[in-house]
């Protein structure tokens, strides 16, 4: 499975239409003839978070939209990031997967919220996993802040994920930071991890933040983003997580006995 990872532009995803940028996003990715694109964490909305129920989309009508018909168009699969999306009267922020016809296999709705007065007073969490299929090959897909919970990423690891897609928006003081995290749950779940996230523009020509990278089931980078927007491509081998499952076995040594006993 090849795995095209789109890390986006936020300043100039801002200062035009984020539908736009991002279907010109994923047409530059299209270029690299990938099975599976990637796109980052709530690239609809921009400003604080108190303004992101106006510029959510209703019942992600738009985002489905835009996703299926780039699906169908590149015949590829997408992971479609996240937006900020009003449902049923809340804010979620959510993600939609769409396969190569263009159909929807997969709805994940962020289930753990970032700090009050930043996510936590103005979205609604889910309460459901992300699992789903492409190609055959078992995957499954969490926002951003979900990496930082080992017990929740688990869950996908127990149910069996090749690969586990994660949209994000990861603060540049935090990389090292996000860095360690993606390689631990990679390896700890014996699964690839291939995350998308956002850069910002310093006005100089150079840019901060990021985090885009693939990483394997040794915690290896398999690809690794520099700073600026672009598309950061590698393939991931079903053998190779085969071989690399057969000398660790981080999931069948469990011990759940003791795990329960003691409030886990």
């Amino acid at each position: 499975m090849k795995i095209s990872c789109v890390q986006f532009d936020a300043t100039r995803a801002s200062h035009m239409d984020p539908f736009a940028y991002c279907a010109s996003m994923i047409e530059e990715a299209a270029k690299e003839e990938p099975d599976v694109i990637v796109l980052p964490e709530k690239w609809n909305v921009f400003g604080p978070p108190e303004t992101h129920r106006d510029q959510a989309d209703e019942g992600g009508e738009r985002t489905r939209k835009l996703l299926s018909k780039a699906a169908k168009e590149y015949a590829v699969n997408i992971v479609g990031g996240s937006v900020a999306e009003r449902r049923d009267g809340a804010v979620y922020n959510t993600a939609h997967v769409f396969d190569r016809k263009g159909e929807e296999v997969a709805v994940y709705d962020k289930v753990h919220l970032y700090q009050d007065g930043i996510e936590r007073d103005y979205y609604a969490a889910g309460n459901e996993i992300g699992l789903f299929e492409l190609d055959g090959v078992p995957c499954g897909v969490v926002i951003c802040y979900d990496m930082n919970f080992p017990e929740w990423l688990r869950c996908y690891g127990l149910s069996g994920v090749d690969v586990l897609f994660v949209p994000a928006a990861w603060p540049s003081k935090w990389m090292r930071h996000l860095e360690l995290v993606q390689c631990s749950r990679a390896l700890e779940n014996q699964c690839y991890l291939a995350c998308a996230g956002f850069c910002k523009s310093n006005g100089d020509g150079t840019y901060r933040s990021g985090g885009t990278a693939i990483v394997g089931p040794h915690a290896e980078f398999l690809v690794k983003a520099d700073h600026a927007p672009g598309v950061y491509t590698a393939e991931v081998s079903r053998e190779f997580l085969k071989k690399a499952r057969e000398w660790q076995h981080f999931l069948k040594d469990r011990r759940e006995d003791l795990y329960r006993r003691f409030g886990f």
